[in-house]
Parts: structure tokens; sequence; C-alpha cells
């Protein structure tokens, strides 16, 4: 009994030293806001006592965290603003030394408060990052006369402080750190302000973004150089304002299509990066979506400042590398919308390089057949993104075709055709593309009805328009029949609706006595002939579904 008591009590002591400890870490590691939850729990405190010590500590976040970025701002700027004094007082070398005398003061004092104040020493090492490089960069920049007069020499040691930065960031395990790192990257490239400095150094920050993702998995960081990186080229082809110079475009491309293809390369690579705990599950799909738009937006710019004339070419390359690459995708990777969004990317390019090749109104035969290829695509991948993103582009051309008023008798015919075979396909594969409703092939169908119409409209002779549609009705009927779909007959009996209205409007007051006759006699065997079959299936199926429910027992 007492060997019992005592394992007993032996088991309370370990357990009591083992919470403990972990108070102990937990002090170390200057969490206040757990130390508080700990302070409750073990002071059995109410739910409102809760609440008010909940607000104690939004309170001093507030005034640690927020304080702390306003605090580190504020010193930047003042320190910024003492070296121009000195330098009117005095000479740049002294008002760099005096720079390099602030960040050593910057770093001590980042020092002396690590082990009290962790955030504000964290917030004043980013401080002395930004003033290292602040520093240096007057040595040649902004400086008169620079204290370093070459100015390769002064962008060596920019970038030797930035690698310095980037070093700490793995060391911080910091991804605020690296961001601001490749962010001043961004920044030298423009005051190198020439095109084989500036772009070359954009794709560095690419690779490096690319690199701290791929290593460490900071995708946040990835996201915003992305963003960055492509307005930084945007700056440039805009005559790189940032270094004092007028905004306009530039007078010659100087190949920097060669650069903005290797950051869209880049970044299109983290879709390689193999999925894991690291990351949260749009991590992929976000980066690869702002990388295409901003990639097309740059793009659109190169085209209108310098390849108005010969840019098929450049679209047809695109189209080529990103429907390879969506390939490459739907085997490497088992995520559906990376491969998708790059083959919506690469049909996209291929619209508008046959746009350039053809012009309007010709392009229209070849875009309206690319629905049906996009459709089929899209049935490989088994991807409902390109169903839903393919809809919208040819609802959407299709009605820029009718409003432009220049049409064509071939473009007319094959819209119809493509919408009745990618409603076709879609009903066909419908379960392969995981088409949980209808929507999509009665949009299709519907885009069928009137362009069918219109279609005959424009291709017959004016007196011909009524046996015409008439003529279509009854196709739709026998539609109705071969495919076993009623909705070929609802088109068919709205077709006929239309062409009767047609008839009384428009025809009476302008058709030859003869012609009247043979489409008023037309319209009408075709009206009887449609009532009598229909209303005799109608009665066979209600006869059918009366005797299943007599022999059933159902009432």
């Amino acid at each position: 009994m007492e060997n019992q008591d005592f394992v007993k009590i032996s088991e309370r002591l370990a357990l009591l030293e083992e919470r403990l400890s972990a108070i102990e870490n937990k002090v170390s590691s200057g969490s206040r806001q757990q130390q508080l939850i700990e302070r409750i729990e073990n002071a059995g405190l109410s739910d409102g006592e809760t609440v008010a010590v909940d607000g104690v500590t939004i309170e001093s976040n507030i005034i640690e965290y927020g304080l702390s970025w306003i605090g580190i701002v504020v010193l930047m700027f003042g320190i910024g603003f003492l070296m121009m004094f000195i330098q009117k007082q005095t000479n740049t070398y002294v008002t760099s030394l005096v720079g390099y005398l602030a960040v050593g003061l910057v770093y001590t004092l980042s020092r002396y408060l690590k082990n009290t104040h962790e955030h504000l020493a964290y917030m004043l090492n980013i401080g002395t990052h930004l003033l290292l490089y602040y520093v240096t960069m007057r040595l040649y920049f902004f400086s008169s006369p620079p204290a370093i007069p070459v100015k390769e020499v002064v962008v060596l040691l920019l970038l030797a402080v930035i690698g310095f930065q980037l070093y700490r960031s793995v060391k911080l395990n910091s991804e605020l750190v690296a961001a601001i790192a490749i962010l001043l990257v961004q920044v030298t490239s423009a005051f190198c302000d020439t095109t084989h400095e500036s772009l070359p150094l954009l794709t560095l920050a690419a690779a490096a973004s690319l690199w701290f993702f791929y290593r460490y998995g900071w995708w946040r960081q990835m996201i915003f150089s992305i963003i960055t990186i492509y307005i930084s080229h945007i700056i440039w082809l805009m005559g790189n304002p940032l270094m004092g110079h007028t905004i306009s475009g530039l007078s010659a491309p100087q190949f920097n299509l060669v650069y903005l293809f290797s950051y869209g390369v880049l970044f299109s690579m983290a879709a390689l990066v193999k999925p894991g705990e690291r990351f949260k599950p749009g991590v992929f799909s976000s980066s690869i979506m702002v990388n295409g738009i901003f990639f097309f937006l740059v793009l659109l710019l190169e085209v209108l400042l310098f390849y108005m004339k010969n840019y098929s070419g450049i679209f047809t390359g695109v189209f080529v590398s990103c429907l390879a690459y969506s390939i490459f995708l739907k085997f490497r990777t088992e995520r559906v919308f990376d491969s998708a969004f790059y083959a919506i990317f690469s049909f996209l390019a291929l619209s508008a390089a046959v746009y350039g090749y053809t012009g309007l109104p010709g392009a229209y035969f070849f875009l309206s057949l690319q629905s049906v290829l996009v459709v089929s695509w899209a049935l490989w991948f088994r991807s409902q993104f390109i169903v839903v993103v393919n809809t919208i582009l040819f609802v959407s051309m299709l009605m820029v075709y009718l409003v432009s008023g220049t049409y064509l008798d071939t473009v007319n015919f094959t819209f119809a055709i493509s919408a009745f075979l990618t409603a076709r396909i879609i009903n066909w594969q419908r379960m392969r593309l995981e088409l949980k409703t209808e929507n999509f092939r009665t949009i299709y169908l519907v885009c069928l009805f009137f362009i069918f119409a219109f279609a005959l409209y424009r291709a017959v002779p004016s007196q011909y328009v009524t046996p015409a549609w008439t003529g279509a009705s009854i196709l739709y009927f026998l539609l109705s029949l071969i495919l076993k779909n009623k909705k070929y007959r609802w088109m068919a009996i709205a077709m006929l609706l239309v062409t009767a209205v047609y008839l009384f409007t428009v025809d009476l007051a302008h058709m030859e006595t003869g012609y009247r006759v043979i489409a008023f006699l037309f319209l009408a065997i075709v009206l009887f002939g449609s009532s009598l079959y229909f209303t005799r299936l109608l009665r066979s199926k209600k006869s059918t579904s009366s005797t299943e429910n007599t022999e059933t027992g159902n009432p």
C-alpha cells in the first residue's frame, strides 16, 4: 500500500516538474499573451475577467508592435534628414561616416534590447538593414559630388548589403526580412537606369523569390514579389520616372521581352513545388493567377508600345509554351487548376495570334471553332474551370460579333455549328467534366437558337426567310427525336412561334401573293403536323404512366 502511495506521489512530482519546465519555456520565449492565459487558467478566473485581460493584451500588442513600426519609420526619416543636413554643412565623406555610425548605433541598440524587448529589437534590426542600404546608396546616388564616383562599384556594394540581409532573413527565419531584401533588389535596378543592368536585377529578384518559396515555403513574399517585379518592369517601360525622367514610352524595345519571359517562366515554376503542410490550399492557384494576370498586362503594354504590327508571332510562342507546360503539369501534379489555367492562358494567346494573322471579321471563323477545341481539351483535363471560362468567352465573342455590324455567312453558320457541337460534347461527357447542372449546355443551345436564325435570315432572300425558319424548326424536331432530348423540341416550338410572328408582321406587308401562299401553307402544315404528333406522344406517355401506376397499385 505504501509503495502504491509512493508511486502516485512520484508521478505527481514528475507531472509538476514537467509543467514547471513548460512554464519556464513560455517565459523565456517572451510570449506575453500565453503567459496571461496561463495565469488566468491557474487563477481560475471567470469569463468576464478573461475578456478584460484580453483587452489588456490587445492594448499591449498595439503599444508593443504598432508603435515600434511607427517608431522605426520615424527613426529612418530622422537619420535621413540628419544626413542631408550634415551634407549641406560639410561634404559627402563626413555624411557617409555619420551614416555608418548611425547604422552601428541602431544595431547596437537592437542587440541590447534583444532579451528584454524582442519585437522592438527585431524592428531595429530591420531598420539597421534599411539604413545600411540607404547610407551605401548615397555613396554615389543623390550626392554631389559622390563619395565613390563609379556607379558599378556602388551597385556591387548595394548587392552585397542585400545579400547580407538575405542571409540574415534565413538566420532569423523571417519572411518579412527576405521580402524587404528582394524589394531592395528592385530598387537597385531602378538606380542602375540602364536596360541590361536594371532588367537582369529584376530577373535575379524573381529567382531569389522563387528559391525562398521552394526552400522555406515563404509564399507571401513570392506573391508580393510577383506584383512588384512586374510593376518595376512597367516603370522601366515608362522611362523610369523614379530617376527623374519624364513619363514616356521607350523608343525601342531593347530586347526586354527576354527578361519579361524570364519572370514569367521563373514564377510559373512555383507550380512544380510539392505541396505540404507549409502551404495553404490556395497558395498555388493564387500565385499562378497573379503571375498570369500581371504577365498578360505587361505583355499587352509591350505590344501597344513596340509590336502592334507583328505581335502574332509573340502570342503564338506564348500559346505553344503554355500549352506544352499545361500538358506537363497534367502529368506532373495532381492539382487540376494549375494545368487548366495554363491551358486557358494558351488559348487566349492563340485567340490574339489568330486575330493578328486574319483580322476581323475573318478571325471570328477560327475563334468560334476554337470553342470546340477548348471544350475537347477540358474533356481531357477533366476541368470544369476550362468549360466555365470558355462559355464566358464564347458568349462575349458572339455578342461583340452581333453588335459589330460586319457579318459573314460563313462565320454565322460556324458560330451555330460550334454552339451545337459544344453543347453535344458537354452533354456527352458531363460526368467526366464534373458538370452537375444543365446551365452550360443550355447557354450554348440558346446561342445556337439565335445565331442559327440570324444566319438563315442573312443567307437566304427575304421571301424565303419564313420557309427557312420553318425548316429550322423541323430540324430541331428531328434532333429531339434522334437525340431523345426535349430541349430541341422546345427550340422547335419557339422557332415556329418566331416564324409565325415574322410571317404576320413582316411578310404580309412585303411578300408577293405566290410566295405568301406557299409560306402560309407550308407553316400551317408544319404546325398541324407538330400538334398532332406531340399530342399523340403526350397521350402515349400518359397512358404508359397510368398503366405502370395500376400495375404497382399506385392511385
